[in-house]
């Protein structure tokens, strides 16, 4: 039986979670603060997603979030930030810091439990082989891509972005396309900030962010350096 953690200083919201995803056939923790928190994680529990509040009663949620991406136990599980801290910024440092999901309270019941489901199903552990194009390596079980076998220092939505873009040489991707997959419904927040990543990336990859082109009036598209030279 997959368990989940809710941290949820609100015991009617938590009560609400926690009894519907059981009736889904989850086992749920629930702790209130960031201190139960770090006392559960430090048992060296297996769980299978978190579902994290901000505001706790002992400080920012978000400090659970940084200490699971730098952790090796629990640094792949995903997060849900459920907040009512909605403010662009709040939502672009959540996902930044390695949340996969962010929900404004107040919020629909069943949305969150499908979002749950959703990202389990995303995150079952599957091996696949190392994808090389061009210059690039890219291991999607490590999350990790390789520029002349170094490895990128990427952010986590860098990461989507370039990872896509490996993974579809020569497509054009809409910006519609790009801001859907990698904010999902939430996609109209970050509509200013697209090309800001876009630039950031192409500032990393140096040389190499040539490969990233622009197609006016369209999106992006990710062409290999063989491509460029032929």
């Amino acid at each position: 039986m997959r368990q989940i953690l809710i941290v949820e200083d609100h015991k009617d919201i938590a009560h609400l979670i926690k009894t519907n995803l059981e009736l889904e056939g989850f086992k749920v923790h629930v702790v209130s603060s960031l201190t139960q928190a770090f006392s559960f994680f430090s048992l060296s529990q297996d769980i299978a997603l978190v579902i994290l509040d901000l505001i706790l009663p002992d400080g920012d949620g978000l400090e659970i979030l940084k200490y699971m991406r730098t952790s090796g136990k629990y640094k792949d599980i995903p997060v849900i930030i459920l907040s009512a801290r909605g403010q662009e910024l709040d939502r672009v440092l959540g996902l930044e810091l390695g949340a996969d999901d962010y929900v404004v309270k107040p919020f629909s019941l069943r949305e969150v439990i499908l979002r749950v489901k959703k990202l389990l199903k995303r995150s079952e552990k599957r091996t696949t082989q190392p994808i090389s194009v061009g210059p690039f390596t890219l291991d999607k079980d490590k999350k990790a891509i390789y520029y002349q076998e170094t490895l990128l220092e990427l952010t986590t939505t860098e990461y989507k972005i370039l990872s896509l873009l490996i993974e579809n040489p020569h497509k054009v991707f809409t910006r519609e396309e790009l801001l859907y997959y990698i904010w999902g419904q939430d996609k109209e927040y970050f509509s200013r900030v697209l090309d800001a990543y876009i630039c950031r990336l192409r500032n990393k990859l140096s040389k190499a962010g040539d490969f990233i082109q622009t197609v006016r009036g369209l999106g992006y598209r990710f062409v290999p350096e063989e491509s460029l030279n032929d």
